[in-house]
């Protein structure tokens, strides 16, 4: 199973906190992001992701604790075992 981890505005949205699916061959986490809006009934994208698809400023997905800008972006693969967790931009002050 591929854990996946909400954090922050997310998790108060779509109030729970975890969602796990099973893993799918050459998967990658835009593909995780599309496959888990599919089973979450309250629409969430918008709070990631831009309307062109790409990552909002101070989105952090990461995946097994490595933030994803570090890696392959969207392309980073996601297999098995794997936890990813999705923080929203956010804002302070």
């Amino acid at each position: 199973m591929v854990k996946i981890q909400f954090y922050s505005l997310i998790r108060l949205l779509l109030k729970q906190d975890k969602l796990e699916l099973p893993p799918c061959e050459n998967e990658q986490v835009g593909q995780l992001l599309q496959r888990a809006q599919q089973k979450i009934a309250t629409p969430f994208l918008h709070k990631l992701l831009d309307d062109q698809g790409d990552l909002l400023l101070g989105t952090i997905i990461m995946v097994n604790r490595r933030n994803i800008l570090h890696l392959q972006k969207l392309q980073t693969p996601v297999h098995d075992g794997d936890v990813v967790a999705f923080f929203p931009p956010g804002a302070g002050g």
